[in-house]
């Protein structure tokens, strides 16, 4: 479920900002926090999960839309799991209660049974220098969620498709082509039509960019916005 972005459906507060909850049958893994605690805990009670719930935190990567939720996470859970780019740990230590664990991460890496980081790609930027993705083994297939895709959605779902050594069921999150032209967003929705069965993008993907893979991707395409489920078994519908 789309916990946070900028556009929501009714009953859910829409912000500039990221996070998803991954429900699996034995965890719940939140990726990314978002920008405001507050609206953090809103949109969370409103999808009915208390931050006692949650097993892990993925952080896709250190910028304030991503990670300004997670202070009223760590006030609820004390026991949390943090996975975060190696660069930015001391960083997320520091805030950390003794009882919660702050996984640095480089290389690719299993965080759970069905989840694993994609490893940090570097970003071409001072700040972040360095951004995760992760991946989700669904009874449908492969899912890849993003954060904002700084290194290139591209480069990403290569790197993800390398890994699980087959085509992506769907790729989620902020694809990083606000500020894109449409010829770009075209040869970048082109591209993923290799990679991927289905997209999902929002955030920082961009009106614009959105518009250009709805018309590319067709009934591969989905609409998401906080308050968004997407189901994951294999007789998923779209």
């Amino acid at each position: 479920m789309i916990v946070y972005d900028n556009r929501a459906t009714e009953g859910f507060k829409a912000d500039w900002g990221f996070s998803a909850l991954v429900e699996l049958e034995d965890e719940l893994i939140l990726f990314d926090t978002g920008a405001n605690p507050e609206i953090l805990k809103e949109n969370l009670e409103r999808a009915g999960v208390a931050p006692e719930e949650i097993d892990i935190v993925f952080i896709s990567h250190n910028h304030w839309d991503h990670t300004g939720g997670l202070s009223f996470i760590l006030e609820r859970n004390k026991e949390i799991e943090l996975f975060v780019p190696e660069s930015d740990c001391n960083r997320f230590e520091e805030l950390l209660p003794e009882t919660a664990v702050c996984v640095p991460v480089s290389e690719p890496v299993q965080i759970s049974e069905r989840a694993l980081s994609t490893g940090v790609l570097p970003t071409g930027m001072d700040s972040p220098k360095e951004e995760q993705a992760l991946i989700v083994n669904t009874p449908a297939g492969y899912l890849l969620l993003t954060g904002c895709a700084h290194p290139g959605v591209v480069e990403i779902a290569k790197k993800a498709v390398s890994i699980c050594k087959e085509e992506l069921f769907l790729i989620a999150g902020g694809f990083h082509l606000n500020e894109a032209s449409e010829e770009e967003a075209e040869r970048t929705a082109k591209e993923l039509l290799e990679l991927t069965q289905l997209v999902a993008p929002c955030h920082c993907t961009g009106d614009l960019a959105i518009e250009v893979f709805r018309r590319i991707f067709g009934d591969r395409f989905i609409e998401v916005a906080a308050g968004v489920e997407i189901p994951l078994e294999e007789d998923v519908n779209v």
